[in-house]
């Protein structure tokens, strides 16, 4: 992993995502950080370049990465798309406030970004302060895995700070319990792609997998929670986009979607 970016407003979330992602960067070999700022409407482009600046400054420091400022016009999904192939850019990192709507209607930038744009994005909650990076929880659905290269971003994180890798799948009913046609073929593909990293396969019912998740969470100590989407098909309140929605805006731990 060489690179990482940043969309980024001024919020509070967008700052507290740009302290998480320069304590990710600064750990060897050093990634570059590119600060992403969409054009609003009418905005002063030297205005907004200068207010980035002054943000940026705060983060010159030895052994600190280089934050490189970029501005652009547009909608921010096909500009992040353009400059992924443009800078070669591994992992999109992104600020989210969270949000309290209902799981039916529920919507945001975030939420948009990652259906919107295939790549790996790490989610960064606002109340996610602390920078720690020893367990990281991947929540698999039961489906097979349809793109192992997706895992490799998982690796790079996991390599990167020595971390271990749990995998989770929650089951919705007794009946459902245990082995599927492919979590043994699922677990082999993790095992070999993650080497020493992997750590094990655990299994929980209950009726709602976003509880269930949470359940896990609680009851470990976990740093990051990774999903990948496309192994969670329609299934009443957990459909692919549903879940990766109600994990965005509800989740308190860094939320790394591989896509």
């Amino acid at each position: 992993m060489k690179t990482v970016l940043i969309p980024f407003d001024f919020s509070k979330a967008s700052l507290n995502a740009l302290k998480y992602a320069v304590e990710f960067a600064k750990q060897k070999p050093i990634v570059t950080v590119y600060l992403l700022r969409i054009l609003p409407e009418n905005a002063n482009e030297a205005e907004v370049k200068a207010k980035l600046d002054e943000v940026i400054a705060e983060y010159n420091k030895p052994g600190f990465p280089e934050i490189k400022p970029i501005v652009k016009s547009g909608e921010t999904a096909p500009v992040i798309l353009k400059l992924r192939e443009e800078l070669n850019i591994d992992l999109v990192i992104v600020g989210t406030r969270g949000s309290k709507v209902v799981r039916e209607d529920m919507t945001s930038n975030t939420s948009k970004l990652i259906q919107q744009a295939d790549l790996p994005v790490l989610v960064i909650p606002e109340n996610s302060k602390y920078f720690s990076l020893k367990t990281i929880i991947l929540t698999m659905g039961k489906e097979k895995i349809a793109d192992r290269n997706v895992l490799f971003t998982l690796l790079d994180v996991a390599r990167r700070f020595k971390a271990k890798v749990h995998l989770l799948t929650v089951d919705k009913g007794s009946k459902l319990m245990g082995y599927s046609e492919y979590d043994e073929i699922n677990e082999r593909t993790i095992e070999y792609f993650l080497e020493d990293f992997y750590s094990h396969h655990a299994y929980l019912e209950n009726e709602d997998i976003e509880e269930g998740i949470k359940q896990y969470l609680e009851s470990h100590n976990i740093d990051m929670l990774a999903i990948m989407p496309k192994t969670h098909l329609e299934n009443g309140k957990a459909s692919k986009g549903k879940l990766t929605n109600i994990l965005t805006l509800h989740s308190d731990k860094p939320l790394l979607v591989l896509d």
